[in-house]
């Protein structure tokens, strides 16, 4: 146990009002409510990953991380696991959000920021996300809102299975129904609603809304890109890999692997490396012991492990991200 070993975590499913049931065969979870997300990796306090079996087992990732921070921590821009990782599925429209940087947030909420990304798994024909606005400044914006007309200053991306969307802190944004994505973002919960669709509960009342806060955290500038330019990692051996952003908060890579056992050395020296399975199913090997992996799953591999394997009989699909 001196080198720690990878570690999975029971997801944590989040009841949504936007949220869906096609994920639910995933996990085999048993709800008539709607799903909208599943927190796979989390050491926040409003849903912490318990890990699910082995030597661990019952044990929360903060405890890992208070207990061997040099496995499952190392060099972290946060005291605690600094990634959240989801599986978000939008069966109506989100929102229209956005979340401020470290420095509002620390200052406003006693929490950090959130810098995000998208990995879309599926989507529409012709699907798009909101990502950005037209906004030339905060009077403009505050007009639109008193006037509700946020609609028709909102800016819209293409998107597709396979495509990854950055969304960095400030940027005005919202996934749009028949979406399911992959999210990676800074482990963070601070959201500021600007627009809800005019949506009302049976009692008839809106969801809250945060305007003022949005409003000092928007970009008014230039509006950043949601897709970032694409490096290519490798292709040999039945392993194809693309760097899809690396951004000062996480590098986050796919991997495409052919049937066969692949070698994977960590992203970044000393830090975990997280893995997680979109698509088929495989296993993690490492020395010592191994791993089931099927459709996801989210593992961490612990800094301590120098490298590890991957083994599949099918094509599989991982995502890997780090920081």
């Amino acid at each position: 146990m001196n080198k720690m070993e990878p570690v999975k975590f029971t997801p944590l499913a989040v009841p949504r009002i936007w949220g869906g049931h096609r994920l639910k065969s995933w996990f085999d979870t048993e709800t008539e409510e709607p799903i909208g997300e599943y927190w796979l990796i989390s050491s926040h306090p409003n849903g912490t990953s318990v890990v699910e079996g082995g030597p661990f087992r019952g044990k929360t990732l903060n405890d890992l991380v208070r207990d061997y921070p040099e496995a499952y921590l190392g060099s972290s821009p946060q005291p605690r696991f600094p990634l959240l990782i989801k599986l978000i599925e939008a069966a109506q429209d989100l929102s229209v959000q956005v979340h401020p940087d470290d420095e509002y947030a620390r200052k406003a909420e006693a929490d950090f920021g959130k810098t995000e990304a998208w990995y879309v798994l599926d989507c529409p024909e012709d699907g798009r996300v909101i990502y950005g606005h037209r906004f030339s400044s905060r009077r403009e914006y505050l007009q639109a809102v008193e006037k509700k007309r946020v609609k028709d200053y909102l800016e819209y991306a293409p998107i597709a299975p396979g495509k990854l969307v950055f969304v960095p802190s400030r940027t005005l944004h919202a996934l749009l129904a028949g979406t399911t994505v992959l999210e990676i973002q800074q482990t963070s919960d601070v959201t500021y609603r600007v627009y809800d669709w005019d949506r009302v509960d049976e009692r008839g009342r809106g969801r809250e809304l945060h305007i003022d806060k949005a409003a000092d955290v928007l970009r008014y500038d230039r509006q950043p890109d949601p897709f970032p330019e694409r490096a290519e990692l490798s292709a040999e051996g039945g392993l194809r890999g693309s760097r899809l952003v690396s951004c000062p908060y996480f590098t986050i890579d796919r991997w495409n692997l052919a049937s066969g056992r692949h070698s994977f050395d960590l992203g970044r020296q000393n830090n975990p490396d997280i893995l997680i399975v979109t698509k088929g199913e495989g296993t993690l090997h490492w020395s010592g012991g191994e791993m089931p992996l099927s459709r996801g799953d989210a593992a961490i591999v612990p800094a301590t492990l120098s490298g590890y394997d991957v083994s599949c009989t099918a094509e599989m699909e991982l995502i890997r991200t780090f920081y």
